[in-house]
């Protein structure tokens, strides 16, 4: 049965086009998130099949007949010229090339491919690390405000990420603020962060006004500050004090923790961004793209030889279903893989960054904020005593008296 997903759903999904494995027809019939759909605006496939068609049309119209079907003394068909002086290769004689080819766009393709597996694990990576730091300042603080204070400014630093990245592949594509996929401006985003209860005026101000050096690290320390002073103000009496550590070791202990999940953080979002401003080389790419169009050139006057023979079989027409069918595959994978290296924006294959930071506010608010205390009485499993001592029940004995 194949995959039913609402609106609701994909919201809910970092990446929206799922699909299930086991229904093959259903999904070759798919047009959305194909390649063919990447591929059908790309001048050059159309380029590539324009001089196919042009390469066919010439070696198989008859040139040097006048109106009356009558060869015309002394010309030369276009067909016995090309024989005579351009032979048309076969794909055996083109087979170093295309084997060139098939490795550079295979490589480029797993390269593109890595650049999107990291973008998205990545992206879990940073969520994780917070969720981490939510939960071991829950088990820390009892006073909600406290727990809040230590991790709204790194849901902060997550949401300011991808405002970052976003922002500077709308700049670099030549969008201003308000236009295309551009974010706004970083007092928007300020504004935004200030009303979701994020950031105070003056944090605000701070951050975005009078900072120079990398946000995300003055977001992190804040944290951490926060974390300290919570812990230097808790009384000193056991029963009075606003967390449940219990000594000064264990204080300690609890923000080295902290600290290193903040040092993971700071290198998981560099890497982010880092990965995003170093695709692969452009020198290679070049090379790809050149090579791809450049070898399918050539096959497009190869084609007309399909077989190695065109003595055996002239009256062949084949390649007009097989080159352009072989021209939409390989420039779907190259067109594809370009798309893969940017996995920004709104095409099929890109990330709802939505969905991270949704799931990263709701989760860290419940962990923050919202009552979830456990039973203080405790529970154990059902256990008889025998001669004095408590022997529990197997697994298998509870199930059968349940059944009985």
């Amino acid at each position: 049965m194949p995959l039913i997903l609402t609106e609701e759903h994909k919201k809910q999904l970092v990446i929206g086009q799922q699909y299930d494995a086991n229904e093959p027809l259903h999904n070759m019939l798919k047009w959305r998130g194909t390649i063919f759909s990447f591929v059908i605006n790309k001048p050059t496939a159309w380029i590539l099949i324009s001089i196919h068609l042009i390469f066919w049309g010439t070696w198989n119209y008859h040139t040097c007949l006048d109106t009356e079907g009558v060869r015309i003394q002394g010309c030369t068909p276009a067909q016995e010229f090309l024989k005579r002086n351009m032979y048309p290769p076969s794909l055996r004689d083109l087979a170093p090339l295309i084997g060139a080819f098939t490795f550079g766009m295979v490589f480029y393709l797993q390269s593109s491919y890595n650049i999107y597996r990291e973008f998205y694990f990545n992206g879990h990576h940073i969520a994780g690390g917070i969720k981490n730091i939510s939960m071991l300042v829950r088990t820390c603080f009892k006073n909600p405000d406290d727990r809040w204070n230590v991790c709204r400014f790194l849901v902060v630093s997550q949401h300011l990420l991808y405002f970052e990245v976003t922002k500077r592949r709308a700049e670099w594509h030549g969008d201003a603020a308000g236009e295309g996929e551009h974010p706004g401006s970083f007092a928007d985003f300020g504004k935004a962060m200030q009303k979701q209860h994020l950031i105070t005026r003056s944090e605000r101000k701070a951050l975005f006004n009078g900072w120079a050096g990398n946000r995300h690290m003055l977001l992190y320390s804040w944290s951490l500050e926060t974390l300290k002073e919570s812990l230097d103000t808790s009384p000193q009496v056991q029963a009075e004090r606003t967390n449940v550590l219990r000594s000064t070791n264990d204080e300690a202990h609890f923000v080295t923790m902290f600290t290193t999940q903040l040092l993971a953080l700071r290198d998981n979002t560099a890497k982010l961004h880092q990965m995003l401003l170093v695709p692969i080389p452009f020198p290679y790419y070049h090379l790809v793209e050149t090579m791809v169009f450049f070898v399918l050139l050539l096959m497009s006057y190869s084609f007309i030889n399909l077989n190695g023979s065109l003595e055996a079989s002239a009256a062949s027409h084949i390649s007009l279903f097989v080159f352009p069918i072989t021209v939409l595959v390989t420039n779907g994978m190259i067109e594809m893989a370009n798309m893969m290296q940017d996995p920004l924006g709104d095409d099929i294959v890109d990330f709802n960054q939505k969905a991270y930071t949704d799931d990263l506010y709701e989760l860290c608010e419940a962990q923050c904020l919202h009552h979830g205390s456990r039973s203080r009485d405790g529970i154990v499993p059902p256990r008889d005593q025998i001669s004095g001592e408590w022997v529990y029940r197997s697994r298998a004995s509870i199930e059968t008296a349940a059944a009985a």
